[in-house]
């Protein structure tokens, strides 16, 4: 269970970055079978380049940024989803517990995997904008978008390496603007339009280990990098195949769990 005062600092924040709720033989077993379902040698920088899709592998698949990262919807391998552990339900669960009033998904467990995989291209590393989740969507800012969600990392995100960007003063800058302007509109996506306007404050790039786990809730501003680094940098997030769900949909029958 995290403690109070790490419960005030996700309420302040927006973010916990947790370490030790994924056994370390679990998270390696995770990642081999990423490799191993993508067709490449971990240890073979020229194969990474190549993606192999094992036949009947029942996910989709989407290349992005000239192929150098591969994002895969909806896999159910059981060595990815075993990172969904007893530890990380029990802090998810206790999170999300602080938002009652957001609607949610039932489900006790996801049924997926969304994996985010970035591997290393030559260029000069930028900070990206800030977003919210669902910020295309038609989604309102009130009661909330959803009321806690994760980003699980299979290997280390060095600095520069494929790490997420978060603005640490973004959700008490929001909140404050939305008091001083209680007429302005309730999107997610109008909020996103402001931020050029607003000062949300330094961003943080979040450097974490294999196996730690970002909570984030649906006020954080964030953003993915791109990955100048040497190593790959693979991260997971769950998915749903509930219809509570299915307005975050991604790809196909494939929604984000949003628990």
């Amino acid at each position: 269970m995290v403690s109070e005062q790490q419960l005030a600092q996700f309420e302040e924040e927006g973010y916990l970055l947790l370490s030790g709720l994924i056994p370390q033989e679990t998270v390696t077993k995770a990642e081999k079978a990423m490799w191993q379902m993508m067709g490449m040698d971990a240890e073979d920088p020229d194969s990474w380049g190549q993606f192999k899709r094992p036949h009947l592998a029942g996910f989709y698949v989407e290349k992005m940024a000239g192929g150098r990262r591969i994002e895969l919807y909806g896999v159910t391998h059981p060595d990815v989803l075993a990172c969904c552990t007893p530890d990380y339900l029990t802090i998810l669960k206790q999170l999300a517990a602080r938002y009652p009033e957001i609607p949610y998904c039932e489900s006790q467990r996801p049924d997926g995997i969304w994996a985010l995989n970035e591997f290393p291209i030559s260029a000069e590393w930028k900070s990206p904008a800030p977003h919210l989740d669902g910020d295309f969507r038609d989604f309102r800012l009130d009661p909330g978008t959803f009321r806690a969600t994760s980003l699980t990392y299979l290997t280390d995100a060095n600095s520069h390496g494929g790490t997420t960007v978060i603005w640490p003063e973004g959700p008490q800058r929001i909140r404050e603007f939305r008091k001083k302007n209680p007429e302005f509109s309730n999107h997610v996506g109008d909020m996103k339009a402001q931020f050029p306007e607003m000062d949300l404050g330094e961003p943080m790039e979040v450097v974490a280990k294999q196996g730690d786990v970002l909570f984030f809730h649906h006020l954080l501003p964030h953003s993915g990098t791109m990955n100048v680094g040497s190593s790959a940098r693979f991260a997971i997030r769950f998915m749903c195949l509930c219809l509570a769900c299915r307005k975050w949909e991604k790809k196909g029958e494939w929604n984000l769990w949003m628990p």
